[in-house]
């Protein structure tokens, strides 16, 4: 999923114009929308399991891996409820659409990082 937005984000201004550009990004939405929630929901177990009496590294890996995507859940949620419901593509949302592609790079590295912990 990540490697399809990753092209998709890119390589969109060489065929932006194109009538069926904006709906790849709809379509693409959906799924990103079940990665956050599982990356949501499976770092949330992770962190519920491991408790405060873990040690330091292990906490706070831990949480980063859960807040990584507790943020891009927040970003993200909020960007695409924006864009259905206003419907303009300004270069503030695109911002955010960086910051939140980036987020779930992030998300997916730490999850797999403490996957093998």
């Amino acid at each position: 999923m990540a490697a399809a937005v990753l092209f998709h984000f890119v390589l969109s201004p060489f065929y932006e114009d194109a009538p069926d550009s904006l709906s790849l990004w709809h379509v693409l939405n959906w799924f990103m929308a079940f990665g956050v929630l599982i990356a949501l929901a499976v770092t949330y177990l992770h962190k519920r399991d491991t408790g405060p009496d873990a040690d330091t590294n292990t906490f706070v890996c831990v949480n980063a891996a859960f807040y990584a995507p507790a943020a891009l859940a927040i970003l993200f949620f909020w960007n695409w409820v924006d864009d259905l419901t206003v419907g303009e593509d300004g270069q503030t949302r695109r911002l955010f659409w960086v910051i939140i592609n980036t987020l779930g790079v992030l998300s997916a590295h730490l999850w797999k990082d403490n996957a093998s912990t």
